[in-house]
């Protein structure tokens, strides 16, 4: 991945949790997001979910998946839902 790819990434990423608050509880998150968001890393985002602590992701593809706001707010409230 070059240099400008990945900061045009990362810009979008800002762009999208700096939006969070207003995101309808239907809006979808990548796991970079809920990172973003979380403080936390993939393995440790994936492992809360084995534990239930955070909803098994809807799979919209091969190899994506996405979260409802509405989860990650409940999540990041510390609430299982």
């Amino acid at each position: 991945m070059t240099f400008l790819y990945s900061n045009i990434i990362k810009t979008d990423i800002v762009e999208r949790i700096s939006m969070f608050d207003s995101m309808p509880n239907s809006a979808l998150l990548n796991i970079s997001e809920i990172r973003a968001l979380a403080g936390r890393s993939n393995a440790s985002i994936w492992r809360d979910v084995k534990a239930g602590r955070l909803p098994v992701p809807l799979k919209i593809g091969a190899g994506s998946s996405r979260w409802l706001v509405a989860d990650i707010r409940t999540y990041l409230n510390g609430e299982v839902k």
